[in-house]
């Protein structure tokens, strides 16, 4: 329970306020974003989005109180803030209890890798005995429950819902995924983590960030919620981005743990193949072996931020390493399956870096040809589809180019701008159906060769314009292999 008059004194305290209408002072016993939802004992949140302004219902949503951006039809209780999005994250944490004061949490961001190095974290938490929750793209767990995710960082509201449900289930630490739109959106304003971690900057999100610097002041507004005492992990494989990085963490203040082929931290993978990847990390003067089953040196990168902050928070190194050796990886990343007439992988990749980053691993393990089926996603940056298209083109033997997820867009349209990518057209074929073009490019497969299907990952459908259909990569191609008879 809140009064709403403390609601105000925070939104205040933060320079939120521009006006309001206080005829008397309701107790809320919740908060809702969503009019369809609302009930007379919450406080009412009014968003305007791009597509729905909540603004527009109010005056018939039933609530104890609104908080809102413009002047509303009620005489019920308001509050006219200047962004009500940071308004609802700030309330929100606030109001579920400000959890980070009681868990540990550690926070990752970057364009790839963020779902398996929170996941590795709660792993080798969890091995060491300590009970960790868990928002990420593909699963949100507290310690006794799971639920399939929506979002790679979910709103304020669900989120710190979540974390107090962790709290009360006996949760120490929490890992989360920060992505640059739910940094944008203010998903996460108002908690505060003891651990942070930069990965990489490559493009993406461009439809909504524009260029590389907005993008990169995206991932940098996570330094904003670090704790004073917290401790900045930067991937400095990462190139110039991760500098700038590390220089404004330290310009704040922070301690900056540096790692890759140089830093505070050296990452050398000693050895990759289909059995796995090892490689070393030289900590405090001590050099570390390490082996996951999981394949790509890249992902010693993502789970070397998770060894680091694990390690930062004082778990002892073999159990980090015994975690580490038994993480099988996250569905939809790079995941392989083979047996006698067939080989093939699926992976998230989405981007022109996480494709190239999974077709030159598949390249340099294949003794046969590389055989590539995906597509570019609708309502989404439409500058890195030519970008993809070319990846495609310099790792891969035969492209089979298809829908992934187009949304409201035209699907030949999207197509098309992948095809444009592509010169040595004796290398495409443009099969717009998902299912079919799996088939076709397992009908392509001869032994030795590898198939990557790649886009779409651990999703479970596929979005057109106003619809969705049940997809999911690895089941549908299972589906064909038993229709061949090759399984």
């Amino acid at each position: 329970m809140m009064d709403f008059i403390n609601v105000v004194d925070l939104l205040t305290k933060n320079g939120l306020v521009t006006d309001r209408f206080l005829p008397y002072n309701p107790k809320l016993e919740g908060i809702c974003d969503d009019s369809r939802t609302s009930t007379d004992s919450l406080l009412f949140v009014c968003i305007e989005g791009t597509r729905f302004d909540s603004h527009v219902v109010a005056s018939t949503t039933p609530a104890a109180a609104f908080i809102c951006q413009k002047i509303i039809d009620t005489d019920k209780p308001f509050v006219v803030v200047k962004d009500s999005r940071l308004a609802l994250a700030l309330v929100s944490y606030e109001f579920y209890g400000r959890v980070y004061e009681r868990i540990k949490s550690f926070s990752v961001t970057g364009t790839k890798g963020k779902t398996t190095a929170v996941t590795v974290f709660k792993e080798i938490m969890s091995l060491a005995g300590k009970k960790c929750a868990l928002t990420s793209t593909v699963l949100n767990s507290t310690p006794l429950h799971s639920v399939a995710s929506e979002h790679t960082t979910q709103s304020s509201l669900y989120t710190a819902k979540f974390l107090n449900k962790a709290l009360k289930e006996g949760a120490e630490f929490v890992a989360i995924e920060a992505s640059s739109q739910g940094l944008d959106m203010k998903r996460l304003d108002g908690y505060y983590f003891d651990r942070a971690a930069f990965l990489n900057l490559s493009r993406d999100h461009f439809d909504t960030h524009m260029n590389f610097q907005n993008y990169f002041s995206a991932k940098a507004h996570l330094l904003d919620l670090v704790k004073p005492n917290g401790i900045v992990f930067v991937n400095l494989n990462a190139g110039k981005w991760a500098n700038r990085y590390a220089f404004l963490a330290k310009k704040r203040g922070f301690k900056v743990v540096t790692y890759g082929r140089r830093g505070d931290v050296i990452l050398k993978v000693i050895k990759e193949n289909d059995g796995g990847i090892t490689f070393t990390l030289k900590l405090e003067g001590t050099l570390h072996d390490f082996f996951s089953p999981t394949i790509g040196g890249f992902m010693a990168e993502n789970m070397a931020a998770s060894i680091l902050a694990a390690h930062s928070f004082g778990i002892d190194i073999d159990i980090i390493k015994r975690a580490v050796r038994e993480f099988k990886g996250v569905e939809g990343r790079l995941e392989r399956y083979y047996g006698k007439e067939y080989d093939f992988y699926v992976d998230f990749a989405h981007t022109s870096a996480a494709l190239e980053a999974v077709l030159k691993t598949v390249k340099n393990l294949s003794r046969g040809r590389v055989i590539v089926v995906f597509g570019a996603g609708g309502e989404a940056d439409r500058g890195k589809r030519p970008l993809m298209g070319k990846v495609a083109q310099q790792y891969a033997d035969v492209i089979f180019l298809t829908n992934d997820n187009p949304k409201s867009e035209n699907p030949t349209i999207i197509i098309n701008e992948v095809a444009s990518g592509i010169s040595k057209r004796s290398k495409l074929r443009v099969i717009p159906d998902r299912r079919e073009a799996i088939k076709e490019a397992f009908r392509e497969w001869r032994k030795g060769d590898r198939v990557v299907i790649a886009g779409k990952g651990h999703e479970k459908t596929q979005i057109f314009d106003g619809y969705e259909i049940p997809f999911n990569d690895k089941d549908v191609a299972f589906e064909i292999l038993k229709e061949m008879g090759r399984i």
